[in-house]
């Protein structure tokens, strides 16, 4: 805008000083011309080319200070706006590449955290298993041993009762012969005991 007010004033001022410039003789020429005008349609005379020549000069003087100028802030102004326009685009595209860099890291993260998360799932998973199976192991350790405690408590509360069983029978046997037996007496008669005992289990 200022550009412009500084293009008017330029050309208004030339204007003026080529009119203090032309020389007085015209003006006066011009005045005597139409003082003996002569009637018709087109009168060609002194004030006829004298306008004709100050036209050329006011054309000629737009051309220079208003003209060229006002052209040149139009081509600069459009130069301007095409520059705007472009940096406008630049500023789309690199707008429009960084969202698209933004869904792809969004999407390689979610794809991350999904596989993360299986691999989670599968340690979750492979641990419990671990778990049953070591308490499994454990319980079946556990219940074999527990059959052998009572297997080895069964086996010496049956020879404890075989033991009593053979001196009560050693005793009866005493009684009802009424002799005392002799050790070899005893051991034979404990072992036939036994025998039969096995036999029948």
């Amino acid at each position: 805008m200022n550009h412009l007010r500084r293009l008017v004033l330029r050309t208004t001022r030339g204007a003026l000083f080529l009119f203090a410039l032309l020389p007085p003789g015209l003006a006066l020429a011009a005045s005597e011309a139409a003082k003996h005008e002569e009637p018709g349609i087109v009168n060609l005379n002194i004030t006829t080319v004298i306008q004709a020549v100050n036209f050329l000069i006011l054309i000629a003087l737009l051309s220079k200070f208003l003209f060229n100028p006002l052209r040149k802030f139009l081509a600069e102004r459009a130069q301007g706006i095409e520059k705007s326009l472009a940096e406008a685009k630049l500023a789309r595209e690199a707008a429009v590449k960084a969202q698209e860099d933004y869904k792809a890291q969004l999407v390689a993260t979610q794809r991350e955290a999904a596989a993360l998360h299986e691999q989670v799932q599968r340690e979750v998973e492979a641990e419990r298993q671990r778990l049953l199976h070591a308490s499994r192991e454990e319980a079946q350790r556990m219940l074999a041993d527990a059959k052998m405690t009572i297997e080895a408590e069964t086996k010496r509360a049956r020879a404890a009762l075989r033991e009593e069983v053979v001196g009560l029978s050693l005793a009866a046997a005493e009684r009802i012969l009424g002799r005392s037996m002799t050790s070899d007496d005893q051991k034979r008669l404990a072992e036939q005991y036994v025998r039969d005992l096995g036999s029948k289990n």
